[in-house]
């Protein structure tokens, strides 16, 4: 076992922080991404193929390139569930709990395939329960102001590696920018940091990570988050495509509004509100249902995060119902 360096005392100071103590799924493995977890998973267990949804990242198809694991494909129905597919031994499931807001999809996959060969994708879901099944993934950093880090919750023996994150660092200034400019400073900062976690071997995750995710207030991000989705929903559920049953206590990703008007993205982000999309390469992406190939560009991912009120919603909505009208 290798000595501790005795803790330094005096000189520079560090960035000022919350104090450490907070917690988020204690039980989980810590890695610098959720698909570098996805691949410590691979490796460790094996599957003989996996199936994933068409609508999904392709972060997580990358794990299944780099260890040469044949993966098929299944679709969705309308209200995001699997469709019908025949798993063989050996082979698991994804499922991606969409916008954290598709806990009675999980439940109904865990009720019609084996829990012992199901994965559960909470990256939009973080405030999600793990479920009983061979593991549940996710990624902070959708949540929260973190540069990298993933969380992979499994009873399969798992070798950690030995070596941590040490990029962290170099991921952060688009974290310091949008605090100290705006956030199109900070953009291609953004972006560079997301391509530097690509292909990447397993690590630890970084202890500056792990520090920051120490001081974060849970509860209170949880409840804005709530509330936040709750404002507008009341606001737009009768105009949008998609019918929610969700827990009033979840916390989702964003407001996914189905069949978004034509153009709406471009009005917001002139605006300075700025909608991701969720993913864009599967309307191209051939063999893809139709159903999923719409998907990306009438889904109209509205922010719903801690940072913002009520009074920063209002504006965002009356450009939506002015466009509605």
């Amino acid at each position: 076992m290798i000595p501790r360096e005795p803790r330094a005392i005096g000189g520079y100071f560090e960035l000022e922080l919350p104090r450490a103590g907070a917690t988020l799924h204690d039980d989980a493995l810590r890695f610098q991404s959720s698909r570098a977890a996805f691949l410590a998973l691979l490796r460790a267990v094996r599957p003989t193929a996996v199936w994933m949804p068409w609508y999904i990242c392709d972060a997580m198809i990358e794990p299944l390139r780099m260890t040469g694991t044949p993966f098929k494909r299944y679709r969705l129905d309308a209200e995001l569930r699997v469709q019908p597919v025949d798993i063989a031994q050996g082979e698991w499931l994804v499922y991606v709990n969409y916008f954290g807001l598709c806990a009675q999809q999980v439940d109904d996959v865990l009720s019609r395939f084996p829990r012992e060969r199901v994965v559960i994708d909470n990256a939009q879901a973080l405030f999600a329960r793990s479920a009983d099944c061979l593991a549940t993934l996710y990624s902070p950093r959708k949540f929260l102001g973190v540069p990298d880090g993933g969380y992979l919750v499994t009873r399969q023996p798992i070798a950690m590696p030995e070596a941590a994150d040490d990029a962290s660092l170099l991921r952060s200034g688009y974290l310091l920018t949008r605090l100290a400019k705006n956030a199109e400073a900070g953009y291609s900062d953004y972006a560079a940091a997301e391509e530097s976690l690509k292909h990447q071997e397993p690590l630890r995750m970084s202890a500056l990570t792990q520090r920051l995710l120490a001081g974060v207030d849970y509860e209170s991000v949880r409840a804005r988050r709530a509330e936040n989705f709750a404002y507008l929903h009341d606001k737009l559920q009768r105009y949008n495509r998609f019918t929610f049953r969700y827990d009033e206590d979840a916390a989702p990703l964003c407001y996914p509004f189905f069949g978004a008007p034509p153009g709406m993205r471009e009005v917001l982000r002139a605006q300075r509100i700025y909608t991701p999309t969720y993913w864009p390469d599967i309307a191209t992406a051939a063999g893809a249902p139709d159903f999923e190939r719409r998907l990306p560009e009438s889904t109209l991912c509205l922010p719903c995060d801690q940072r913002l009120t009520h009074s920063d919603l209002a504006p965002m909505v009356q450009h939506l119902l002015d466009r509605l009208a």
